[in-house]
């Protein structure tokens, strides 16, 4: 049999044990799932690599998902074609879908490559609170004797930013040494320079940010409040400093836990909303 002719007995062969159509319902199925899984996992707490592992798992299957519908729908079927041609077909398949799947995987970082590297380019992100037990959320951390700061820097970890955590209290003043740093952003306590629970002014923290007036650093304050509610104390608290330097309202966000979840870091939601919160602050 001539070339010409086995590769037409192949096609043939392909449209009869409906390979054909088990490609596309492949692919469009293992395109549902691959959008579905970039927007549940995140939710589930994956770690953000995972959307790509799962990317990778289904392109190195699209070859054995082929390899199945030949062999088990032409079972009962002889083919007078010559079998180089399956075997040629799948080889250079699994190879495309193969380097595919291997693109697909995240590449293994170098040392200092990775979201905790020293590199200068990235954008330098302050956490700031208290130790106080009066402002700690969550048991697990005041037992382990860390800070919100502490929490949030792990929930940061895998994004493309230097971290710096900063413990503060009432008889912090290491405000001119933070400026000269350049943060990009700092992620604070409203009411991080206090140590017991009070309400009032803060007039501490409108001190550290009349420091950045000048700067184009962005603060991300917090609280376990709703963020309408924070939202009116901070413009309260920073209005003449407004008036005096227009705009740097604009710059200072506010990130109130009760409208995201319980009002704890280690609840997913609370904590994949800050995330989210602090990427779309910094454009990444």
């Amino acid at each position: 049999m001539s070339d010409t002719a086995s590769f037409r007995s192949f096609v043939r062969a392909l449209h009869e044990r409906k390979v054909w159509s088990t490609a596309v319902a492949y692919l469009v199925v293992g395109f549902g799932l691959v959008e579905a899984s970039d927007v549940v996992f995140p939710h589930l707490q994956f770690p953000p690599k995972a959307v790509d592992v799962f990317l990778a798992a289904l392109l190195f299957c699209f070859p054995l998902a082929l390899a199945a519908s030949w062999r088990f729908r032409g079972e009962n079927r002889a083919t007078a074609s010559s079998p180089a041609f399956p075997v040629l077909s799948l080889v250079i398949v699994t190879a495309l879908f193969g380097w595919l799947g291997l693109r697909a995987l995240p590449s293994a970082e170098e040392p200092g490559t990775t979201a905790q590297r020293s590199d200068a380019s990235l954008p330098l992100v302050i956490m700031m609170d208290s130790p106080h037990p009066a402002r700690v959320y969550d048991e697990e951390t005041l037992a382990a004797n860390g800070t919100n700061a502490d929490v949030i820097s792990d929930i940061l970890l895998d994004l493309p930013i230097r971290r710096q955590r900063e413990s503060i209290g009432p008889d912090w003043h290491r405000d001119e040494e933070i400026l000269q740093f350049d943060p990009a952003l700092v992620v604070i306590h409203y009411s991080g320079f206090r140590q017991e629970r009070s309400e009032g002014p803060r007039r501490r923290l409108k001190l550290l940010i009349s420091f950045f007036v000048e700067s184009q650093t962005r603060f991300l304050i917090y609280s376990r409040a709703e963020e309408a509610v924070l939202r009116s104390r901070v413009d309260q608290l920073l209005g003449d400093l407004e008036g005096e330097h227009p705009g740097l309202l604009a710059r200072v966000s506010v990130f109130g836990l009760l409208d995201h979840g319980p009002p704890s870091w280690r609840s997913p939601l609370t904590a994949n909303a800050m995330k989210l919160r602090v990427k779309e602050i910094l454009g990444i």
